[in-house]
C-alpha cells in the first residue's frame, strides 16, 4: 500500500517541478489551483475513501509562489478529521546553493510544528480543524529569482472510526498504533461476515457487539490472501483494528445463511444422499445449543459426510449411531475450513444398517461460524 502511494506520488510532483513563475508576483506570495487555473486562499488535498488502484492515483495540485524578498509563504489547509496527510512540496529549479523547506503547523502562528516524515511524505493529523504550510527557500546564490515556485500535491486518509458497507472497500489511516479504529456494520439477517484487510504490516480483529463489548477472541490477521470471518444474528456490530501500518484497507461481505438443523434430537433434520445443508453458529448462541441432523440407513453401505466452512473459534461435529462404537468427531477452525470424513467401523468401511446422529456445537461463547452438511452419494 505505501509503495503504491509514494510512486503515484512521485509521477504528480514531477509535473509542477517544470511549472515556471508566469503569474504577475503577489508582494505575500499566492497558490493557484492547477486544475482550474485559480487563485486559491486554503490549499485541500484530495480524499480517499477507498483505496483503489484508480483512486490512488489522484491528488489535488497546486503551485505555490513564494516572494524572494521574504524566502517564506504560509498557507492555511482545513481538514473535518484526523488522519493522515500524504503530500509532496518541490521547488522548480533547486540548485546546489539554494534550499528549500516544508514544514506543516497547527497554529497560525508557526510555533507548533507537525511532524513530517521526508521518507515517506506523511504527516499524521492528530485532529480536525485549520493547519498551516510553510514554503521557504535558504538561497546562497549570486543571482536570485524574482519569485520561487513550489510544486504542491496533496491527498488524505481517514483516520476516524466510521461505518462500513457491504462489499466496498475503505481506505483507513492509523496515526496511532495503540488506538483501534472500530468500524460500524449493520446486518439485516442471520448469516457471515467475511473481514478481508490489505495491509503492509499485521492486524488484530475483534468482533463486537453494540455496546462495544467484544463478542469474539482477538484474531491475528497476518495476510491480505487470508479473511477473517465472523457467524452473526441480525443486528449492529463493530469491528475493531488494530495495525501496524500507516494506512490499510478493508472490507467486509455479507452472505446471509439458513439454518436447517434440528433443534433437539427428537427434530433431528435427515440428510438426503446428495443433498446439501447449510447450519449457523452465531455469536449469540449458547455452548449448550445443538444442531441435530440424522442419517437413516436401509441397510449396509459406505458413508462419506461433506463438513466444511468458516469459523472464529472451533465448530464441532459428532457423528455416532448404534452400528458404530463410540463416536467419530471432526472440527471446522479456520476460513474455508474442510473437515470431510469417511465414517467407518474398525472391521469394516461400511456402516450397518440403522439410523446415525450428527450433533454440531461451539467449543467456547465467543466461537461462531456457518457450515454446510451433505451425505455424499
Amino acid at each position: 500500500m505505501k509503495k503504491k502511494l509514494l510512486l503515484f506520488f512521485a509521477a504528480f510532483t514531477l509535473i509542477f517541478l517544470c511549472l515556471p513563475a508566469m503569474k504577475t508576483f503577489a508582494a505575500d506570495g499566492y497558490a493557484v489551483d492547477a486544475e482550474s487555473g485559480e487563485t486559491v486562499d486554503e490549499l485541500s488535498p484530495y480524499i480517499l475513501t477507498t483505496g483503489s488502484d484508480a483512486e490512488l492515483k489522484k491528488v489535488n495540485s497546486f503551485t505555490v509562489y513564494v516572494p524572494a524578498d521574504k524566502k517564506e509563504f504560509v498557507i492555511p489547509i482545513t481538514f473535518n478529521q484526523k488522519g493522515l496527510l500524504i503530500c509532496s512540496a518541490e521547488l522548480s529549479e533547486e540548485t546546489d546553493r539554494s534550499y528549500s523547506d516544508f514544514t506543516i503547523f497547527s497554529d497560525e502562528a508557526c510555533t507548533n510544528r507537525i511532524s513530517y516524515s521526508t521518507y515517506d511524505k506523511t504527516a499524521a493529523i492528530p485532529k480536525a480543524g485549520t493547519y498551516y504550510l510553510k514554503f521557504s527557500v535558504i538561497d546562497y546564490s549570486d543571482v536570485k529569482p524574482e519569485t520561487y515556485v513550489f510544486g504542491f500535491t496533496a491527498k488524505f486518509i481517514n483516520g476516524n472510526d466510521r461505518a462500513l458497507k457491504d462489499k466496498v472497500w475503505a481506505i483507513s489511516a492509523n496515526i496511532e498504533s495503540s488506538k483501534p479504529v472500530y468500524y460500524k456494520v449493520t446486518v439485516p439477517k442471520t448469516g457471515g461476515l467475511t473481514i478481508n484487510l490489505e495491509s503492509e504490516y499485521s492486524s488484530y480483529v475483534t468482533l463486537l457487539n453494540s455496546s462495544k463489548k467484544a463478542i469474539s477472541d482477538e484474531t491475528y490477521y497476518y495476510s491480505s490472501d487470508n479473511a477473517v470471518y465472523f457467524a452473526v444474528a441480525k443486528g449492529t456490530y463493530y469491528i475493531k483494528v488494530k495495525n501496524s501500518s500507516n494506512n490499510y484497507r478493508i472490507k467486509y461481505t455479507f452472505k446471509a445463511i439458513t439454518d436447517s438443523s434440528g433443534t433437539e434430537k427428537a427434530k433431528a433434520k435427515k440428510l438426503t444422499a446428495g443433498k446439501a445443508v447449510t447450519g449457523v453458529v452465531t455469536t449469540a448462541d449458547s455452548t449448550k445449543k445443538v444442531d441435530w441432523y440424522k442419517i437413516t440407513l436401509p441397510k449396509s453401505q459406505k458413508v462419506k459426510i461433506t463438513f466444511t466452512g468458516s469459523t472464529s473459534g472451533v465448530i464441532a461435529l459428532e457423528f455416532y449411531g448404534g452400528g458404530i462404537s463410540g463416536s467419530i468427531t471432526r472440527s471446522l477452525r479456520y476460513v474455508n475450513d474442510d473437515a470431510s470424513f469417511s465414517a467407518e467401523t474398525w472391521s469394516s468401511d461400511k456402516l450397518p444398517k440403522g439410523t446415525y446422529y450428527i450433533k454440531i456445537t461451539k467449543d467456547a461463547k465467543n466461537s461462531s461460524g456457518s457450515y454446510t452438511l451433505k451425505l455424499n452419494k
